[in-house]
């Protein structure tokens, strides 16, 4: 019962951020790279955590091409649009630095999410909160020297 409730939650969830992402159309180059670095990793932290369900549950034999294609996707999206985030900020060189900093941490957390072959869940989610962590660090220290 619990997990089916889990999977209803993570779709009305997944929904409800495509909408939101949608419906900000007149963002800034690094709004909508921040906002697109987010929800990627979010996504596929998800998907990630849903996979391993479904084969706890006997519904699936592996998870890792599940995630493997999340990660793939959501990298790709992410690469078209840094240079025009990157572009935005060219004036300021430290902010353009500190940006790359971000895009190289968060690619560290992304490429993260897979979980090793023998970690415990709760050493996953500490991985994972640490992670997002240092990238939210890492954007702030963005934001204040772009000054956003």
């Amino acid at each position: 019962m619990f997990r089916k409730s889990f999977f209803l939650v993570v779709s009305v969830l997944l929904t409800v951020s495509s909408l939101a992402c949608a419906a900000e159309e007149k963002r800034t180059p690094v709004e909508e790279f921040r906002g697109t670095t987010q929800f990627q990793l979010l996504q596929c932290q998800i998907k990630a955590k849903t996979a391993f369900l479904k084969v706890e549950m006997g519904e699936s034999k592996e998870a890792y091409s599940e995630i493997g294609m999340c990660l793939k996707e959501g990298r790709a999206e992410i690469k078209k649009l840094f240079p025009k985030a990157n572009a935005q900020v060219a004036k300021k060189p430290a902010a353009s630095k500190l940006l790359k900093e971000y895009y190289a941490v968060w690619l560290t957390a992304f490429d993260g999410i897979s979980p090793d072959a023998s970690e415990l869940k709760i050493a996953y989610d500490r991985r994972q909160g640490d992670a997002s962590r240092k990238a939210d660090e890492a954007w702030h220290r963005f934001e204040i020297e772009a000054g956003l």
